[in-house]
């Protein structure tokens, strides 16, 4: 079950590339049993590198957690509408409707005024350093 209420982490801009990549094809890994899919090792670990570079360098992912890439894939995996498949294009799809959410939990605190304990995927805007 996903954490829907979390504090300060850091933002995948913010992760080392190399921990980034290990904690990818984990979650690859991970993903591919879940799904009963069986996934060469050869092609997770190729599917690791691409998918950490684009989380590092996609405008919409940088500044999200890696923890909220995690729920996205949970949330993807057991609530899809479609036939999940171990590509990038999946991967893409549930995190840009897990975003919404975050958004959607970010604007119900900062707009609307509700309590931050009460808005399920709201996370405190990050401070970073430039």
């Amino acid at each position: 079950m996903p954490n829907l209420f979390r504090t300060h982490m850091k933002t995948l801009q913010e992760e080392n590339i190399k921990d980034l990549r290990k904690k990818v094809l984990d979650l690859i890994a991970k993903t591919s049993v879940e799904l009963g899919h069986k996934t060469d090792a050869k092609i997770m670990a190729s599917l690791s590198d691409i998918f950490a570079q684009d989380l590092q360098k996609e405008n919409r992912f940088r500044r999200m957690t890696f923890n909220q890439i995690q729920d996205a894939f949970h949330i993807g995996v057991r609530y899809c509408e479609f036939e999940p498949f171990i590509n990038i294009k999946t991967f893409f799809r549930w995190i840009i409707e897990h975003k919404k959410k975050v958004n959607d939990a970010y604007y119900q605190v900062h707009t609307l005024n509700k309590s931050p304990n009460q808005v399920p995927f709201y996370q405190e805007p990050l401070k970073l350093l430039k």
